[in-house]
């Protein structure tokens, strides 16, 4: 009897570890079927503005952000939206942040100044915040990011009571099995993100 208790904690235990990772299986199938999304202008409807998530620091060899940037310069000269909220987020000390690159790409593509706004963030869940503040209750918004990341924009979104569509660059579609690393990243914050909140999960996405 003395082992009675021991024993039922152990089996608590691996009762709750492995409902756990059933759950964290479960939302990988959700972030892998979320991540089938059209990069076609035209699959999203009209909104007040496109969001790009952008990147800490400006790389000119950064394929993720150009991918993003190049996205959302098709979709504004595709009237998709008037507006283009980018994100970046704070650089180390001694680089140089990505709002100016990020900036400029777009002028030089088609997308005029007086369009662009331009926000820092400490991280993703910030950037959705910033856009959620400034186009409250006008409409829904478009997000620019990589498609294996669609699931946990739209949750993070939401949670900030944002409506937005995810429009993903084409060259962010990917063979599933080339991207285990990042999807065991969204399935596990795409669950942390439901049952403790988003903010708590911001290490998801980029």
């Amino acid at each position: 009897m003395l082992f009675g208790p021991a024993r039922l904690i152990s089996k608590l235990i691996s009762l709750v570890v492995f409902a756990a990772v059933v759950y964290v299986v479960v939302c990988g199938v959700q972030v892998v079927n979320a991540s089938r999304l059209s990069t076609a202008p035209d699959s999203v409807g009209p909104a007040v503005a496109i969001v790009v998530l952008g990147e800490p620091v400006a790389r000119a060899d950064s394929a993720d952000l150009t991918s993003r940037l190049r996205q959302a310069a098709l979709l504004y000269r595709s009237g998709r939206a008037r507006k283009v909220l980018l994100t970046w987020y704070p650089p180390s000390p001694g680089e140089v942040g990505s709002r100016a690159h990020d900036t400029n790409w777009l002028e030089a593509h088609g997308v005029v100044a007086s369009a662009l706004v331009a926000r820092e963030a400490p991280n993703a869940v910030g950037a959705l915040s910033s856009a959620a503040k400034l186009f409250d209750r006008r409409g829904s918004v478009i997000v620019v990011t990589d498609a294996i990341d669609a699931l946990w924009t739209q949750g993070a979104g939401s949670a900030d009571g944002l409506t937005l569509q995810v429009s993903p660059p084409p060259s962010s579609k990917k063979f599933v099995f080339d991207e285990l690393g990042p999807l065991l990243r969204e399935s596990t914050g795409v669950a942390v993100g439901r049952v403790f909140g988003f903010g708590r999960a911001a290490w998801a996405a980029y």
